[in-house]
Formats: C-alpha cells, sequence, structure tokens
C-alpha cells in the first residue's frame, strides 16, 4: 500500500534550491569575464589585444568541455555530493585567483583551471535530479536548476559592471566572486546527499514518491562507459546538435556587447545592460522548457516528447539570427537575439533529459559527453569570430557571422529528428542480460 504523498517530506526541493543556488554561481563565475576582459581598466592594466581576448575567453570553454568525459565519470565514481562539493571549492578558488593575474599567461593559466573546475557541475547535478526526483518531473527539475544558470548569465555583465564602477577596480570583484563559492560548497555539503535513502531528513513517503513514479534508476556503475558512449547513434547526433546549439548560443554571452557597441553605436554600459535583457529572456524560455518537454512527453510519447523541443528551439533561433543583419536599429537587435536566448534555453531541458534517460547507470557521464562536443563549440566562436571579423570588420563581416550562427542552429535543429530517448546506453556488464 502507498503512503500517503501529503505526509512526504520536502527534501528534494531544498537539494534543488541549492543546486539552482550553485548554477547561478556556475555562471555568473563564467561569464563575468566577457565583462572584465573588455572593461577600459581591465585593459588599462593589462593591455589585451582583441585576438588575446578570444584566447582568454575560448580557454575556459576548451577546458570545460575536455574536462567534461572525466569529471562526469567521477561524479557517477565517488557520488556528487562529494564532487560537487570539490568543483564548487576549486572553482571559486580560480575566480579569485583571476583576480591577482597581471599577465595573459596567468590569465589563460587561471581560466583553463577555472574551466576544468566547473566541468563535472552539470553532470554531478543532473545525476542528483535523476536520483532525486520523480520520473514526471525530471524536465522541470532540470529547467529550475538551468534557470539558476541563465538567471547567472543574465545578470553577470550588468552586475559585473556596475560592482567594476563602484569599486573602481576589476580585481576585487573576482575576489567577490570567489568567497560567494566557499560559501555554497559548505551549503552542498551540509544539504545533499547522494540518494533519497541516505538523506537523515527524508521520510518513506518521499522515499516511495520518489521511486514509485516510473521506472527504477538503474544502480550506479563505476565503470567509465567508453565503449557504450562512442558507439550509440542517437548520442553522436545530441552530441553533433550540441555543438551548433552551444556555438549559437555562446555568441551571446561573449561578443554581443561588442556588437552593440561597435555597429550598432551603444555605450558600454547599455551594451551590456541590453546583453543582461538578451540573456534574461532565455530565463523565461527555461521555465518553458520544462513544462513544454513534459507535457509534449504526456502528449506524444517519449520519442517526439524529447525530440520537439529541440526541433523548434533550433528553427527559431536560426531563424531569428538571420533577420538581425537586415534590421536597423539596436533595439531590434535585442529583441532578436532575445529571442534566440528564449529558443535556446527552451531546448536545454530537453536535451538533459535526454541524456538520463539513456543514460543508464552513467547519467553523469553520459549528460558529460554530450556536454563536451557542445562547449567545443562554445570555444570555438570565442576563437571563431574574430578571426572573421579581421582587424577592422565592417558591417557585411559581422553578416557573415550571423550567417555563420544560424546555420549552427539549423544543425541542431536537424539532428533532432535522428535522436531517440527510448534507446538507452548498451549495458557495460558484460554478464547483464
Amino acid at each position: 500500500m502507498s503512503l500517503s504523498t501529503s505526509s512526504a517530506t520536502r527534501v528534494r526541493y531544498a537539494l534543488l534550491g541549492v543546486a539552482t543556488a550553485n548554477a547561478f554561481l556556475l555562471y555568473l563565475d563564467r561569464i563575468c569575464m566577457t565583462t572584465v576582459v573588455h572593461s577600459p581598466l581591465f585593459l588599462r592594466d593589462v593591455g589585451l589585444s582583441e585576438a588575446h581576448i578570444g584566447d582568454v575567453l575560448s580557454a575556459f570553454f576548451l577546458a570545460y568541455a575536455l574536462g567534461q568525459p572525466t569529471a562526469g565519470w567521477l561524479a557517477d565514481r565517488f557520488g556528487p555530493r562529494r564532487m560537487l562539493v570539490v568543483y564548487i571549492a576549486l572553482w571559486s578558488a580560480c575566480t579569485a585567483m583571476t583576480g591577482f593575474a597581471g599577465s595573459l599567461a596567468a590569465l589563460l593559466t587561471a581560466r583553463l583551471a577555472c574551466g576544468l573546475s566547473e566541468s563535472g557541475a552539470y553532470p554531478a547535478s543532473a545525476r542528483v535530479i535523476s536520483r532525486w526526483f520523480p520520473y514526471g518531473h525530471r524536465a522541470r527539475a532540470n529547467s529550475c536548476v538551468a534557470f539558476g544558470g541563465r538567471v547567472g548569465s543574465a545578470l553577470a555583465p550588468w552586475l559585473t559592471v556596475a560592482t567594476i564602477a563602484a569599486l573602481g577596480a576589476w580585481r576585487p570583484v573576482l575576489w567577490m566572486y570567489g568567497a560567494i563559492g566557499f560559501a555554497l560548497a559548505a551549503a552542498t555539503h551540509f544539504v545533499f546527499r547522494d540518494d533519497p535513502a541516505l538523506h537523515p531528513w527524508t521520510n518513506e513517503a518521499e522515499r516511495e514518491l520518489i521511486g514509485g513514479s516510473g521506472p527504477p534508476p538503474p544502480a550506479p556503475d563505476h565503470r567509465f562507459p567508453w565503449r557504450a558512449l562512442v558507439t550509440h547513434p542517437g548520442l553522436w547526433l545530441l552530441s553533433l546538435g550540441a555543438i551548433g546549439l552551444n556555438f549559437g548560443w555562446a555568441f551571446l554571452i561573449t561578443w554581443l556587447p561588442k556588437y552593440l557597441q561597435t555597429v550598432r553605436g551603444l555605450s558600454e554600459r547599455d551594451a551590456n545592460f541590453y546583453d543582461t535583457v538578451v540573456l534574461a529572456c532565455g530565463i523565461a524560455g527555461i521555465l518553458f522548457g520544462g513544462w513544454w518537454c513534459d507535457a509534449l512527453t504526456r502528449w506524444f510519447g517519449q520519442r517526439w516528447g524529447r525530440r520537439l523541443p529541440i526541433l523548434c528551439g533550433g528553427i527559431v533561433g536560426a531563424l531569428a539570427y538571420l533577420t538581425c543583419p537586415l534590421l536597423h536599429g539596436a533595439m531590434g537587435v535585442v529583441v532578436a537575439c532575445g529571442l534566440v536566448a528564449f529558443a535556446t534555453d527552451s531546448a536545454n531541458a530537453s536535451v538533459w533529459t535526454f541524456a538520463q534517460d539513456i543514460g543508464r547507470g552513467h547519467v553523469g557521464a553520459t549528460l558529460a559527453w554530450a556536454n563536451m562536443w557542445g562547449n567545443l563549440g562554445a570555444a570555438a566562436v570565442a576563437k571563431t569570430i574574430p578571426r572573421v571579423l579581421g582587424k577592422t570588420p565592417q558591417p557585411a563581416d559581422w553578416s557573415k557571422v550571423f550567417w555563420m550562427l544560424a546555420a549552427a542552429f539549423g544543425m541542431f535543429a536537424v539532428t533532432s529528428l535522428f535522436v531517440d530517448a527510448t534507446k538507452q546506453l548498451a549495458s557495460s556488464d558484460p554478464h547483464e542480460a
């Protein structure tokens, strides 16, 4: 006999709240450097060229991408609670240390280390959600975590430029962000457990509610599923789509403020403010995407329910970017890029849930695999755009950038037609039937 759900505790929501706060800091620490490296105070202090700024920005994404498989496996192997505490403490230390950097080499080293440290955060959070939330609520729980990240990304440009202006220096901003991270690492250690059965705050009703709503999650598998990952065709297609998605989205957090200043004539403060507005549109997309993915799954089944948000998000993002070169005013571009942010984040919950559906006992490694390829796409943006534009970019050169971004979203949409959330990873256990 099932226990009454009204008597169930709500510990899972405490974990979700801390995971959402961690995602906020994850993106705040990631994106603040876009504002810092374009700040006049930073340029006067360190004096980097545009090409070197691209190198600093791409260094994070490259390390973040390449660190994904190992970090995801570590979350599966040692548990998300333990590893998240380590990851948060490390990336917070790296953010603070960036505030002491005075050369290109020091900045590159700090950002590479920060990228490696952050690479395990989302895979570990995905594993927590797969263990702590009922099957029919996972997309919405994923959206809450991603919501925290998008709030962080939206506020990072405005918050960072305002704090730099208030303090009259860029270095203390990074020290402050680092200190916040150590507090969140302590909160994660206190609130998180790897499984509901291990948490002293849960009761039997909550454990039954979580475990009785769908297929039971497989037992953790501590081996790294290399063969299963590289032989799963749907995961390769999802990873290819993730490259397109991140390539298209990363423009918003790396070069959009520069475009609004140099081509559309906005001031630094206004450009960063409107970049915050653009990224805030992703918050609405996140909240909509989780509900939409769960609803579509109920209406059309698992295969198309996971697929349709990706297809629609890719089409909308591509069309929005294609309109940007045709628009005459800065506000039109802001609206179009806001639509890109909304489309991107409306699809993100589906990407996460797909990895949870097929991952078996390797949820962390599966999401990390797709995330690795996606962030290689993000790293490519920071390096590619300066080279497309050249030393003296003209409006026609920026048009080429927008066409390239639209093509990336088109690839994201097309690959969704061939992914199937019902096809799980092959078992890495040779004795499993």
